[in-house]
C-alpha cells in the first residue's frame, strides 16, 4: 500500500516561495509597522516640519559662512590680490599726499625745514651729553694715573720697611691695586678714543646740518618768491582771459539780465504803441476843437478890432459876446440856478 505524502496539505513548497514578500506574515507585520510611522508622522508633523525648516535654514547660513570663509582665504592666500590691494593702497595714499600738496606747498616744506632744527637741536643735545661723558671719563682716567702714582709710592715705602710685620703684604697689595688700576686705563682709553673720534664726527655732522638748513631756508625762500610771482602772474592771466570768454555762471546771469530786459523793453514799447493808437482818435478830436476854437477866437479878434464885438453885460437881459452878423446868444434857460449845470 502506497504511503500518503503529507507535504502536499496547505500548499505545496512551491507555492509558498512564489508568493509575495507583502503576501506573507513578514510583510503584513511590515505594513503595521510603516503605517503606524506613517501616522506618527502625520501626528507630529508640525514638530517634524519646524525641525526640516531649521535645519534646512542652519545649512543654508552654513553653507554662507563657509563660502565667506572660503573668500577671505582666497583674499589672504592670493599673491595676486595681495598685490592689488598694495598697489591700491598705495596709489589711494599717493593721491591724498598729492591733495594736502596742493593745499600748500610752502607750508609743506618749511615744516621740513621745522623739522630739520628739531633733529639739529636733538642732535646738539646728544653732543653735549657725550662731552660731558668724555670729560667724565677722562677725569676717572686721570684719577686712576693719580691712586697708581699713590699706590706705587706706598708699595715703594712699605718695601723698604720689610722689616717691619706686615710690610710685605701691603706692598703686594698696593702693587696689586695699582697694577688693577692701570689695568682699568688701558681698557678705558680706547673707549675714551672712540668717543673722541664719535664727537669729533658728530661736530662736523651739526656744521653740515646747519649749512644745509640755511640752504635749504634760502631755496624754500626763493621758491616761495618764485611760486608767489608766477601765481600772481597766473591769476592776472586768468583775469584778462576770462574779460573774453568770461565767467560762466556770472555770464549766464549778465545773457539772462540782458534777455530780461529786452523782453520788458518789448512789452512796454508794445503797450506805448498800443495806448498810441487807442489815443489817436482823441487826439484827432482835440486838434479838431482846437482849431475850431482857434477861428472861433480869431473872429472874436477881427471882430473886437473892428469894433463889432459886444462884453457880456451883468445887467442885461441879453448878453452877447459874438461879433455881429453871428447870432444871437440862447438865453437862459431859467433865470434860477437850474441851468447852471446844464
Amino acid at each position: 500500500m502506497a504511503t500518503p505524502d503529507f507535504t502536499q496539505i496547505g500548499g505545496s513548497q512551491e507555492d509558498v516561495s512564489k508568493r509575495s514578500y507583502w503576501s506573507k506574515p513578514e510583510g503584513v507585520t511590515s505594513l503595521l509597522f510603516l503605517g503606524g510611522l506613517g501616522f506618527a508622522a502625520l501626528y507630529y508633523w508640525n514638530k517634524i516640519a519646524g525641525f526640516l525648516i531649521e535645519v534646512t535654514q542652519n545649512t543654508l547660513y552654513l553653507g554662507f559662512l563657509m563660502a565667506v570663509l572660503a573668500l577671505v582665504i582666497f583674499l589672504f592666500t592670493s599673491r595676486d590680490v595681495r598685490t592689488a590691494v598694495f598697489f591700491l593702497f598705495k596709489t589711494l595714499m599717493r593721491k591724498i599726499t598729492g591733495l594736502i600738496v596742493k593745499l600748500d606747498p610752502i607750508a609743506i616744506m618749511k615744516i621740513y625745514i621745522d623739522d630739520l632744527k628739531e633733529k639739529r637741536e636733538k642732535m646738539q643735545g646728544q653732543i653735549n651729553t657725550l662731552a660731558g661723558q668724555l670729560v667724565k671719563l677722562n677725569k676717572n682716567i686721570n684719577q686712576n694715573n693719580e691712586q697708581i702714582k699713590q699706590k706705587f709710592a706706598e708699595a715703594n715705602k712699605a718695601s723698604t720697611m720689610l722689616d717691619r710685620p706686615g710690610m710685605k703684604e701691603t706692598a703686594s697689595l698696593a702693587t696689586i691695586e695699582g697694577a688693577g688700576l692701570q689695568e682699568m686705563n688701558e681698557k678705558l682709553f680706547p673707549l675714551q678714543r672712540n668717543m673722541k673720534t664719535v664727537l669729533e664726527f658728530m661736530e662736523k655732522v651739526n656744521k653740515s646740518a646747519d649749512y644745509i638748513i640755511k640752504e635749504t631756508e634760502i631755496k624754500v625762500k626763493l621758491k616761495e618768491a618764485e611760486y608767489r610771482i608766477v601765481k600772481e602772474s597766473s591769476n592776472a592771466l586768468r583775469t584778462a582771459i576770462s574779460i573774453f570768454k568770461g565767467n560762466p555762471d556770472k555770464k549766464f546771469y549778465f545773457d539772462e539780465s540782458m534777455e530780461y530786459i529786452q523782453d520788458d523793453m518789448s512789452q512796454k514799447l508794445g503797450e506805448m504803441k498800443r495806448a498810441m493808437d487807442l489815443s489817436l482818435d482823441f487826439i484827432n478830436g482835440v486838434d479838431v476843437q482846437n482849431g475850431l476854437l482857434s477861428d472861433k477866437g480869431q473872429a472874436m479878434l477881427e471882430a473886437y478890432n473892428s469894433g463889432q464885438f459886444k462884453f457880456i453885460q451883468l445887467d442885461s437881459p441879453t448878453a452877447t459876446g459874438r461879433p455881429a452878423g453871428s447870432g444871437q446868444l440862447e438865453a437862459p434857460k431859467d433865470s434860477s440856478y437850474k441851468g447852471l449845470l446844464d
